[in-house]
This record gives structure tokens, sequence and C-alpha cells, in this order.
């Protein structure tokens, strides 16, 4: 193996050859031709109000590169033929919009094509699954940010997490203009970028380029706008705040006292958006004389939302589930000539909640009879104190900052250098009596000998104090470069090829106040790095598109405190802090990996189109698997500790489908995909004497998912458009968890050796949107007036088969493995609006309403026994999942009205 030294000296090497980036632009291609179809040499095809355009070859075929997601209007021209422009020519990032013309003789005078079909209904340069979902679809959509529009697609799974295709949560890389953002010890999105700042958002299911790494499950690729050359604007409100309307009791579904059901979460959210010229650089210093020489323009937008239960007011009986929070994002676009430009960009999230636990719920402090299993309930904390001093308040603050450089060296290739540094930040206290934080000037050893202020009486009673969450900081700085260089080098080939960089700060320090007097701390502050190479090649042929690459990853725990024996970690009678507590320190090793990806894509036919892919696709496991306990701090009962030293998880994925069009308005998808999953993080025990021992993790567990999906697409005709998807999938694994192993033995349940179905195994979901819109000054009328305009409604509908479920072991120590069943679930949303145009100004006045038959869908459940037990006699399972408490947390929300009014111009 290459020593560290030699890995670095490798990395900077290849960073200075070769450069990479995750694609954020794309590329216009066609054919011009007489009216006999002969092709043009020489024809000139330019975007409108831009300097971007192209020259046609001996074969009339020309192609544009470099460009933004956004709709385009183009012209073609040559000398003694009239021009022909084509408007409304929409563009995606990663992929190629065709766009063939036509020229005739001057004398036949120009034409112009309005293009309805926007992208195409089929992409035939795409090789794999894509769902691409532009600005103006998002705006139809009952959706209230990213994460909605990425689980409304196929093969997307929301059990615990996001999971897509039967991978595990946290599988799924997001990018914001081409750079990854999540925290980096847990892998999860957390940004709520506003959608007023989204230009298009590209979910990639099924197999990705060896651009894209770090994933293993999928990539999700969010666009931001940016600012145009004419000012535009957006102000909106929706919620449904109904007790601050004085409607509560006719609008807001509200729970008694032992009554199991949903609740319903107010919300109130405004969010406002403007872009156009930076106004300092266009008009103020030009009207003092100082003109700048470049094109400075700037997008703005922001978002303010309040949610759910507070800890003081009108929210009091919610579950303490109250959110505030705040978000805005910047964008700085400096253009000093037509060939380069400069991005700057900015993003902040500030948020506050509160802890949501049904044991700690203001109305429902619980004295549970853990043998007879019957409750009572009282009307505050078991204590009688607030809830603030029983359950922590919760802290987010996200920010990212970059720069980017897009530089055109030829009209047929260019470069991008990106900057970004991304900061996660997320802490949990739980108030004191003084006005101040449980624990904040604590040292470990106060909270070792911290007692939890909870209460376990004689007879087998107990009531809860303060949440055993007592104290959490966790904060992950993410600092990355990429530098990307793409080059058309022929009407056939695109060429990409690069390298990419990221440095890691993490920090993590946690307490639990465990019961029996159990105290585990978590502490650990690593550093380490990453980096990556790739190339790979587009091909585009007219009966054939081939997507090939290759990738190689390297990954440095930068860790030397790691134990060389597992069964002697630690000198007996130290503690974490003594420099000599780990016996025998060693050096992690750097990781390595290679990954080739192919795809294929096959026009069988003008309306048929066959696509195969094949790749490998690797993923360090999350930084609190390899850091989490690192210090050896193995006091507890039950001591977990992570492992620098862990391998990638790896998975290898097939896919093959077939694409074809009816008509110009509708197309079927019918695609089969396999996923063979190796290097999964689990635990293991280790024991350091004859009775004491510790659990770590390992890459010890696998898993296969295999399944079909299905989905018909109809594009907007006669006021009607329509979504409709089917997945089939079977997902099954050793375990579902990274710490099933551990959960397992702790609860003395023997370690399952077979396969079993995974907790988020769907067997069927089918979703469905249809919509009807009238666009202005169309749809029927009444003395002239077309009365529907502007008039549009949404309807989704979405079925679920239940989920498995492991039934109550029964005194066994070997139950089986998610041999059960939830209940089936179905969902249907509403969403009618009403456009009014006035000059410049838009208007929209909308309505949502979610879960719009007050369905009772099962989420989970709180007690299996007891859902399990025949309670009332008579002979079946009563299936009851609020459990002896009456949990109404386990339903999914009930029937929710939301009201909103925009303004866009």
């Amino acid at each position: 193996m290459l020593g560290r030294a030699t890995a670095i000296t490798a990395a900077l090497v290849l960073c200075l050859a070769l450069v990479a980036g995750a694609g954020t632009t794309g590329k216009i291609a066609g054919r011009v031709t007489d009216n006999s179809g002969n092709p043009l040499v020489g024809a000139t095809v330019m975007i409108v109000g831009t300097q971007y355009g192209a020259m046609t070859d001996a074969n009339g075929e020309y192609f544009i590169i470099n460009l933004e997601p956004a709709n385009y209007d183009l012209t073609a021209n040559m000398v003694g033929m009239s021009s022909s422009t084509a408007n409304g020519v929409m563009v995606s990032a990663d992929l190629t919009t065709r766009m063939d013309f036509t020229l005739n003789p001057t004398t036949v005078g120009s034409t112009v094509i309005q293009v309805t079909d926007q992208r195409g209904m089929i992409l035939r340069d795409v090789t794999s699954s894509i769902h691409v979902v532009s600005r103006d679809e998002i705006r139809t959509m009952p959706v209230a940010g990213i994460q909605d529009i990425v689980s409304r697609q196929a093969g997307a799974t929301d059990r615990g997490g996001l999971h897509m295709r039967g991978g595990r949560s946290g599988e799924v890389a997001y990018l914001v203009d081409g750079i990854a953002q999540q925290d980096a010890t847990t892998n999860t999105f957390n940004s709520d970028i506003p959608l007023s700042a989204v230009a298009e958002t590209s979910v990639m299911t099924g197999a990705f380029g060896a651009e894209y790494g770090n994933a293993q499950s999928g990539v999700v690729q969010i666009i931001t706008r940016e600012g145009g050359n004419t000012y535009t604007g957006s102000v909106e409100f929706s919620g449904n705040d109904w007790q601050a309307l004085g409607l509560a009791d006719d609008w807001t579904w509200q729970a008694n006292r032992g009554d199991a059901g949903p609740f319903a979460e107010a919300m109130i959210n405004v969010e406002a958006a403007i872009g156009g010229p930076e106004p300092i650089t266009s008009f103020l210093l030009p009207a003092m004389g100082l003109r700048v020489p470049a094109d400075v323009r700037l997008f703005l937008s922001g978002e303010f939302m309040e949610t759910g239960g507070g800890e003081e007011g009108r929210y009091q009986y919610q579950f303490n589930n109250w959110r505030t929070q705040y978000s805005g994002n910047a964008k700085l676009t400096i253009k000093p000539s037509p060939r380069t430009k400069v991005n700057f960009t900015y993003y902040v999230l500030d948020r506050t909640g509160g802890y949501p636990d049904w044991a700690w719920n203001r109305f429902e402090t619980t004295y549970i009879d853990t043998v007879q299993g019957s409750s009572t309930y009282g009307d505050t904390l078991a204590d009688g104190i607030d809830i603030r001093y029983g359950l922590p308040t919760r802290f987010w603050l996200n920010t990212s900052m970059g720069v980017g450089l897009t530089q055109t060296l030829s009209d047929a290739t260019f470069m991008e250098f990106k900057l970004n540094q991304y900061i996660s930040d997320f802490r949990y206290k739980i108030r004191d009596w003084n006005g101040g934080w449980l624990g904040e000037n604590f040292t470990q050893a106060d909270w070792l000998a911290y007692t939890p202020s909870r209460i376990v009486d004689t007879d087998g009673f107990y009531r809860q104090g303060a949440s055993r969450l007592a104290w959490g900081v966790t904060r992950s700085l993410t600092s990355s470069v990429r530098f990307d260089v793409t080059s058309q080098i022929n009407q056939q080939h695109q060429l990409k090829a690069g390298v990419e960089g990221h440095y890691y700060d993490v920090f993590d320090y946690s307490v639990d106040t465990a019961s029996g007097g159990n105290i585990y701390m978590n502490r650990y502050h690593a550093f380490p790095n990453s980096g990556a190479i790739y190339f790979q090649d587009k091909m585009e042929y007219r009966g054939m598109v081939v997507n090939a690459g290759l990738r190689f990853d390297y990954f440095d725990p930068n860790f030397d405190e790691y134990p060389a024996d597992p069964a002697n970690p630690v000198v007996p009678g130290t503690t974490p802090d003594d420099p000599d507590h780990i016996v025998n320190p060693i050096e992690v090793p750097v990781k390595y990996h290679l990954s080739p990806r192919v795809g294929f894509s096959h026009p069988v036919t003008e309306r048929d189109v066959l696509h195969f892919t094949y790749g490998h696709y690797f993923q360090m496991p999350m930084f609190n698997r390899l850091y989490y306990g690192s210090n050896y701090d193995l006091s507890g009962a039950f001591p977990l500790v992570g492992n620098p030293d862990l391998e990638p998880e790896q998975t290898v994925s097939y896919e093959v489908g077939v694409k074809h069009q009816f008509d110009d308005y509708t197309m079927i998808d019918v695609t089969g995909f396999y996923k063979d999953i190796t290097g999964l993080v689990d635990t293991e025990k280790n024991y350091y004497t004859v009775v004491d021992s510790y659990d770590r993790y390992i890459n010890a567990d696998y898993g296969n998912v295999r399944g079909a999906e299905l989905t018909l697409m109809r594009r907007p005709s006669g006021f009607f458009s329509a979504v409709a998807s089917y997945t089939y999938q079977v997902a099954k694994g050793k375990s579902s968890s990274a710490s099933q192993n551990y959960t397992y033995l702790w609860a003395g349940w023997v370690i399952p050796k077979r396969e079993s179905y995974l907790d988020w195994d769907q067997r069927h979901s089918f979703n469905t949107d249809v919509s009807f819109n009238v666009p202005q000054g169309e749809g029927p009328r009444i003395n002239g007036y077309p009365f529907l305009e502007g008039f549009g409604a949404t309807v989704t509908f979405a079925y679920g088969s239940g989920f498995p479920y492991t039934q109550s072991s029964q005194g066994t120590a070997s139950p089986q493995i998610n041999g059960r069943r939830y209940p089936w679930t179905i969902d249907t949303d509403l969403k009618v609006s009403r456009t009014i145009w006035a000059g410049p100004v838009t208007m929209d006045v909308y309505c949502w309403i979610f879960n719009i038959f007050d369905r009772r869908n099962i989420n989970s459940i709180a007690d299996i026994a007891w859902y399990d037990a025949d309670q009332d006699g008579d002979g079946r399972p009563d299936h009851d999942p609020g459990g002896s408490a009456h949990n109404p947390y386990v339903y999914s929300r009930p029937r929710v009205i939301r009201f909103g009014f925009g303004l866009e111009w």
C-alpha cells in the first residue's frame, strides 16, 4: 500500500494534471438543412440576446455548450436563406437538448418555431433514470421544499429518512450548484433552500456519471437562479395557523387526553425573492461617473417559517414540536467578458426548535405500570415543572460560502473552478433554573457524577423527569475545491476530466444520561480529508449514446490514536484524558477505491429508446461511525465506539429499461434494476477482560435490492397533464441499521445470520399527479371573456403497501425479523389556484388540502406487543398502534388546509 506521503504527492500531481466538478450546465445540439434535407455548411445558430452561438460543420451539425439551465430562443441564419427562430428551447444540467432547423430560400420568408415539447418526451442522451424538475413545474406542485420534490420520484421511500431504490438513508448526495452540501457527520441534507431560489432540480436514482462521488443510491443536483438583465421578484405568504385566526375549533383536529389520533401542525411561511442588475455597480457608480467594466447581477431570496407547538402560548397541546426558522440564499454573478463568469454564493439557515417526545408531552404526563400496561394522566410534567426543564431545545445553524469561475477557452472547451466552505452546526441542551443551560460549564467529571432528575418507584411505576439527551454539540466544516474542464472535441465526443478535494473539521461532544446511572459521553475532534479524480466520455451518435467513465477516490481518516488490538484497547486505570490511555496506538491507513461506470442509450425507432447502465459506487461511512466514542471512554453498561479504520461501503448497480413515445405528449418508461450492496456498517462485540466488553462499528453487513419502475407521463395538452409511477421493489439485507447488532445484544436477542426484509422494504408504491391548468387568454368564454383563465388544480395520490415490522419477541431470543407488515397507506392532496394578471404583475391565490380524506395512516407502532394483542377479547389482534398510553404520534398528519397568496413580477 502506498505510504501517506506518496498518496498526498500523487494527489497533488493529479490536481495539477486534471480538473473536475459536478455538471451544472447543459448543451444544445442539432442539424441545419435546406427544405430538401441537404445539410447546410456554414450556417450560424445563435442564442438570441447573447453572444453564444456556433457554425455548422460539413454535415450541417452544430453544438453550443456551457449553457445554464433555462429556456432560450435560437435563431439559425445563412446567406441566401431565410432565417428560422425557435422559441422556448429548454436546457437542463448535464443533458443535451436537440434542436434541428430547416431553412428555406429567401423568397419564402423567415419562420418561427414555438417549442412546445420543451426537452422532448424522450431524452435520447440519458442512459439511466433521471427526473428533471424545472422551476415552472415546481411552481405548480404541492410541495414545500426540496425533500418533498425528491420523495415524490419513482424509487424513493421515506421511512426514517429518504431511501433511494432500497439503499440506506444517507446514501444520496445533494449538490447545490455542483458542490456537495451535507452534514459530514451524518450525511444528511439540512439546507432548506427557498424554492424561489431554485432554477432546476435533477434527481438521479439509477446510475450517475463518474463526476459524481461519495454516493451509493442517488444524486440530487440543485441549480440556483441568477439575476437577469431586468428586475424580477416575488412575495408569497402561506399558512394554516387557525388558532391565530380564531378558527381552531372549526379547522384544526385536536386530540383529547388518552385519545389516539393524528395531530396537525400549525404553520406560517413567508418567502420573498428579487433578482436583476446589481444596483451599486449598475446604477449608483455610473451615476457618479464610475463605470464598472463588467455585467454584474444579483439574486436574493429569503424565507421565514414557524411551525408546531411552542414552549409557551397557543401551541401548548402539541408535543413540544415547535420550530422557528430563517433561511436565505444570495448569488452575485459578474461577467467581465462574454467568455468569463464569476459567481459568489452565500446560504444561511438559522433554525430553533423543541424536542418532540410523547413521554414528556405537556398534557400527557404518564404514569405507566410496566407489568399491567395501564396508565394514568396528569396535566403537568411528572415533577411539576415547565417542559423547558424536561426536554432539550435544538439549534441548527448552517452556512455555505462559495466562489465559482467559468472560463470559456474556445467554442468547444470551457473550464470551471469552484471553492466552497459548508458549515453545519447542531446543538441541543436543557434549560436550568438560573436561565442558563444544564451542563453549560460541566467538565467530564461533572457529567460522570451527574444524577438525572427521573424517578423510579418500588411498585413497578416510573415517571419521567429530564430527557436523557442532556447535552450535545455537533459541528462539521467541509472545505471543497473543484476544477473542471469540458471539451466537445467533435460532434460525437464530449470529454470531461478532473479532480476534487475535501478537507473536513468534525467535532462532537454529547452526553446521554441513560437509565441505571449510566452516563455515555462522546467526544471527538477529527480532521479527515478526501479526494477524487475522474475521466468520462459522452459519445453521441445517431444510433447510440454511450456514457463511459472511470473514477478514483481516496480517503484519509487522519487518525493516529487507534488501538492495534481491539481486545486490548486501553490501559487499565486510565481515563480518556490521560495521554497513555490507548494501548499501542497506530495510524489508520488511507483508503482507495476505483469505480468504473458505463451507460448506453440506443434509439430503436423514432419513438423507442433502450437504455442500460452498469456501475460501481463507493461511499465512506458517515463520520460519526468512524469517530464516535473514539476516545475510548468505556464507562457505562453498554459502551459503543467508532472505527476510523472502516472500509468504504460499496454498491454495484445494474439497470435496463425502455422508453416509448405514444404521441407528441405521452410517453412510458419501464425500467428494471438490481443492486448488490457490500461493506455495510454494523457492530461487533469485543471483550477486553473476561467480563468487560464494548461494541465497535465494523464492515459486516450486505444486502441486495431488485425491482422495476413504470412511469407514464402526459405533457400539458388540452389543459391537462399527468404523471403516474409504479414501483415494485424487494429490499433485503443482513440488517436495517448500523447499530442493529448492538440493539439486539442489548435486548438479549440472537444476532441473525440470514438476510431479512429491510425496515423500508415496500413491495408496491404508486404515485400520480393530475393537473388542470388554463393559460392566460384561453379556455371557455362567456361574452368573450375567458372566465377560467388562470385556474389550476392538481391532485396528488400516493399508495404504499405496508412496511415490515418484527413482532414482539414472545419470550424467544430469535424472533422472526420483519415477518409482519403494517397496513397499507393512502394519501391524497389537492391544490387549487387562481392566477390573475395585472400588467407586469401576476397574482396567485391558492388553497392546499393535505390528506383531503382525513385518512389515519399508521406511521409507527408505539408498543408492538400491545398492537398484536387481543385486548378486547374478541379473538383477534386489536392492531391499536398507540399502545397503552394512546400515543397519537403514531399516525401521519390529518387533513390540513392551507391558504396562500403570492405576487410575482
